[in-house]
């Protein structure tokens, strides 16, 4: 397992082939101090690509592997796959604060710029913001995992899949029922299989 993992780090490993091409080329070639500038910025930017993709790597390998030797049920699946996107998407901030802060760009007034502009993204986005919070409410609270049969208005199937904006039903007939999250915790569910 543990081989495996190391061989799609090293599949993935492009970006860093990259940042050193675009490090130590044009320093032998004796270019200009502007184009070395440029350079460090393509390398600064490849390493980021890269520590996301080895991110991805590394956490989708991890997620799987404790899917499939710890997970009984589908609520340990469901908050599985949500702490591996937590987690992704933690480590992604982590690289773009650092990289930002390599090129002594201040990060404390671009902070300040996004908490604004994230509370007028956030009133234009309202809807999909409560399917996400919805979300992690089912995560969090259960009132179904995936593979329960429930009934939700005049539908009635097996659960297939809880994501972050929608959750999938298949109904007894073999037709997909898709239902926003948010809409889906507003309504009276029917758990049959507890």
């Amino acid at each position: 397992m543990q081989s495996s993992l190391a061989v799609k780090i090293l599949r993935g490993s492009g970006f860093l082939v990259l940042a050193l091409i675009a490090s130590f080329v044009p320093r032998m070639l004796g270019l200009p101090a502007s184009t070395q500038d440029r350079a460090n910025v393509a390398t600064t930017l490849a390493l980021f690509m890269q520590g996301v993709i080895w991110t991805n790597i590394i956490i989708s390998y991890y997620v799987q592997r404790n899917v499939q030797v710890h997970a009984t049920d589908g609520s340990s699946i469901t908050t599985l796959k949500a702490i591996g996107a937590v987690a992704r998407l933690t480590i992604w901030i982590v690289l773009g604060l650092v990289a930002l802060s390599v090129h002594n760009v201040e990060i404390r007034p671009l902070l300040t710029g996004l908490g604004i502009g994230g509370l007028a993204i956030a009133l234009a986005v309202q809807n999909i913001l409560g399917d996400l919070f919805a979300a992690i409410s089912i995560v969090i609270d259960k009132p179904f995992v995936v593979g329960d049969s429930i009934s939700v208005e005049n539908y009635r199937g097996k659960v297939e899949h809880i994501g972050l904006k929608t959750t999938r039903v298949r109904s007894e007939s073999g037709e997909l029922i898709i239902f926003s999250n948010g809409e889906l915790l507003k309504s009276k569910i029917r758990n049959y299989s507890r």
